[in-house]
């Protein structure tokens, strides 16, 4: 009789998007997804990166391979869960690209994984969010009904897909997955500690109401290493519609973070 092995929670919390080879990665990027997005946000990275770089899509609770799991709705608990999950891939160089809500929960994580003593990665990437010590996602949005919840979305990011409005059941399965992560951003309080000490580099949309050249040149303020802004044509989910941009422009902070 043979037992399974118990599941580790890297295997949770992370999947590779590229098949393991005989040569080690120079660097793992960990692609951290946005509110009510799953590893199928990151769908397509692994072919546009360069080979030296291994992407993992971050696997959040409660939604696809972990639909049978509690939904999350505190950012900084969240990122300690994943912190203590990736601590064992950390063998090498790493970075973080989180988009959106992701980029709060990579940069809590990155602290988090710092606290345990764990290096601090290669670079830091943020994209479609202003830094955290700016006070400006206050709100309880998350808390409104549902059709007038969905509407202040749709006003604002214009990503509301008619399907979720007229289809009860995908409304039942996907509404508490996006209310969850809102309430995640919305309640989470940036607590100021020593800047990170590796470089961040932040992306927005030109289009994007919420952020701006400026207010994405804050991040500098959170790390000591510095910062570099890039912004990208397209409105809020740039990282579609301009994906082979940013990933071009990704491509070379990485590769340049890996040079001493």
């Amino acid at each position: 009789m043979t037992v399974d092995a118990p599941v580790r929670p890297a295997d949770l919390w992370a999947l590779r998007m590229r098949e393991a080879t005989a040569r080690a990665p120079l660097l793992r990027l960990f692609c951290v997804p946005y509110a009510g997005g799953g590893a199928a946000v990151y769908h397509g990275w692994a072919d546009r990166l360069p080979g030296v770089i291994e992407p993992w899509a971050v696997r959040m609770p409660g939604r696809d391979a972990r639909l049978h799991e509690p939904l999350r709705t505190d950012l900084v608990a969240t990122a300690e869960e994943l912190a203590d999950a990736l601590a064992p891939l950390l063998t090498q160089p790493y970075a973080f690209f989180g988009h959106s809500l992701g980029a709060f929960l990579a940069f809590e994580t990155v602290r988090a994984l710092r606290e345990r003593g764990a290096p601090e990665p290669a670079l830091l990437a943020v994209s479609a969010r202003n830094p955290p010590q700016q006070r400006t996602y206050e709100g309880c949005v998350h808390r409104l009904p549902d059709d007038e919840y969905l509407d202040v979305l749709d006003s604002r990011y214009g990503a509301i897909p008619p399907m979720l409005r007229e289809d009860a059941q995908m409304r039942a399965l996907y509404l508490p997955i996006l209310r969850a992560d809102t309430t995640m951003l919305e309640t989470y309080r940036y607590v100021p500690a020593r800047p990170l000490g590796c470089p961040v580099v932040a992306y927005g949309g030109a289009e994007d109401p919420e952020t701006s050249a400026a207010t994405l040149g804050a991040w500098a303020e959170v790390t000591g290493a510095g910062c570099a802004t890039a912004v990208l044509p397209g409105g809020h989910f740039f990282l579609g519609s301009s994906r082979e941009e940013l990933l071009g422009l990704l491509s070379a902070e990485l590769l340049r973070a890996l040079v001493p």
